[in-house]
């Protein structure tokens, strides 16, 4: 910041007297001295209060191209107020790198100084520091550091200096003699025992870890002696846990299709349907339910988690939200016909809770002889598709539901077929797209109504 400083003082008239950066040369020695100098009368500048953050924020970037940069910046903006606003200025864009750099070389000071205790001659206690940064952010470094301890005594030495800290008051001194400093203090022990116990080494990613913390400041870390057992030790204790993890789902597997095996033996309909194999993990077959003379029939993927449960279709959260379009669009449920194109539930366990999985093209294609007779039961003139699995079991088109929607599609029964959003897209949406949504299946199941009557 001191050179910030120097370079402010020399640049400040060569910006007032307009002299072009080509025309300037900056080289750091005892002072910044520009070869420029015959200079105009000066006029007054104007620079913005971000340029400023910016220009002191790059000068701490260890770079000697930073100057003539800083300079660049400073004169273009005489002539453009908005530069700073254009990202994909070659200026802009190295300048906006090199903040970034600096800023993230701040964070890592913050996280990684560790002060060891040191008593001098009179029994005082005062803590010490050593850190070696990528650039010169020592400056802008420890303000942070005297708000977090302002009540101790402490130096943080770097390669370009020291900060000391002593009486409330902060001073910037030349870096003592390394050799002279702790290398350690009583208390690391402490300090290493309270790392191991917090550690949760399962959850490291150690390609991860050493981008965020590079390995250059692990000499000065007293927890780095550490790292390396606790990444050795911690692999083999989260093996361990997967394992007993794996076993136990396999046992929870095996009671389940001992329980299915167990099963009553039906005869006939889809619940002794063995075509595919949802049905090893389902509950039970969820048929479809309503008027068997209905004019409309609505036809969705697969029962969720409720309907497995509890044998009914659209009785989950789905369900309440088709049961609103429905109310919406001057429809009775109970005049309504309503299955799944698939009449088991496929799943995947998360945790305590079981998710649900979208069948695959044969899955469906194995169902279609139960999803055919309902229609030929029913007899519709009208079968609305709820999503694109539908829509494949049905007409056997991989259509978008967005095109979909616009197509006149006849089932081979002579029904009319009307796709439209599957009522769990609404579910998932975020709350602008979902509310685009239900006005899409409200309109639709309106549609079919028009058509039926």
């Amino acid at each position: 910041m001191q050179e910030y400083a120097q370079w402010r003082d020399v640049a400040r008239p060569l910006l007032s007297a307009d002299v072009a950066p080509e025309n300037m040369e900056w080289r750091l020695g005892q002072r910044f001295e520009p070869l420029q100098l015959a200079m105009p009368e000066a006029t007054r500048l104007r620079l913005s209060r971000r340029l400023i953050e910016l220009l002191e924020t790059i000068s701490c970037y260890r770079h000697d191209g930073r100057w003539d940069l800083m300079y660049r910046l400073a004169w273009r903006s005489l002539r453009q107020p908005h530069l700073l606003e254009d990202a994909a200025d070659l200026d802009v864009h190295r300048a906006m790198q090199m903040e970034n750099a600096v800023n993230r070389e701040v964070h890592k000071m913050h996280a990684f100084v560790r002060f060891r205790e040191m008593t001098d001659e009179n029994g005082v206690k005062k803590y010490f520091a050593w850190f070696e940064p990528t650039h010169e952010i020592l400056r802008l470094g420890v303000p942070f550091f005297c708000k977090r301890f302002p009540n101790m005594d402490w130096m943080i030495a770097t390669p370009d200096g020291a900060a000391l800290w002593q009486d409330g008051e902060l001073q910037f001194v030349e870096t003592p003699d390394k050799s002279l400093l702790p290398k350690a203090d009583a208390h690391e022990g402490l300090w290493r025992t309270y790392y191991r116990n917090i550690c949760n080494v399962s959850r490291i990613n150690p390609p991860a870890m050493r981008r965020e913390m590079p390995q250059r400041y692990w000499r000065n870390l007293p927890e780095s002696v550490e790292i390396q057992t606790l990444l050795r030790d911690g692999q083999a204790n989260f093996e361990q846990r997967q394992k007993e993890a794996l076993d136990m789902e396999l046992a929870k597997a095996r009671a389940m299709q001992r329980a299915l095996a167990d099963l009553p033996d039906y005869t006939g309909g889809p619940a002794a349907c063995r075509r595919c194999d949802i049905w090893r993990h389902a509950t039970q077959a969820v048929l479809g339910e309503g008027s068997t003379s209905a004019v409309i029939m609505l036809v969705g993927e697969q029962p969720g988690d409720e309907e497995d449960l509890r044998g009914r279709p659209f009785v989950g959260p789905a369900g309440r939200v088709l049961n609103a379009a429905i109310k919406d669009a001057s429809l009775e449920r109970s005049e309504l016909y309503i299955t799944n194109a698939v009449k088991h539930f496929k799943w995947q366990p998360r945790g305590k809770r079981r998710l649900h999985k979208r069948p695959e093209a044969a899955e469906i294609a194995a169902c279609n002889h139960w999803l055919d007779a309902e229609i030929s039961q029913v007899k519709p003139r009208i079968i609305v598709a709820l999503g694109a699995s539908a829509l494949r079991a049905i007409a056997g088109r991989t259509d978008s539901i967005e095109s979909a929607r616009q197509l006149h599609i006849p089932h081979a029964s002579g029904a009319q077929i009307v796709c439209t959003y599957h009522p769990s897209a609404i579910l998932r949406a975020d709350p602008t797209n979902a509310e685009q949504l239900r006005t899409h299946l409200v309109g639709d199941l309106r549609r079919a109504r028009e058509l039926a009557a």
